[in-house]
């Protein structure tokens, strides 16, 4: 993971966590979607192949 990643997932985390569940959940269900969408393993899927 590169700087800019990073610099994305960090400012991620701190907006989620003032979230409301309901937006968490939005925000998760999006990022599901993309991955979805671009056919690459999900988190689960990365997990259980380490």
């Amino acid at each position: 993971m590169n700087a800019e990643e990073k610099k994305i997932l960090q400012t991620i985390a701190a907006a989620v966590s003032i979230l409301p569940d309901g937006k968490r959940e939005y925000i998760r269900g999006y990022a599901e979607g993309v991955i979805a969408a671009s056919n690459r393993p999900g988190p689960e899927q990365l997990q259980d192949s380490a």
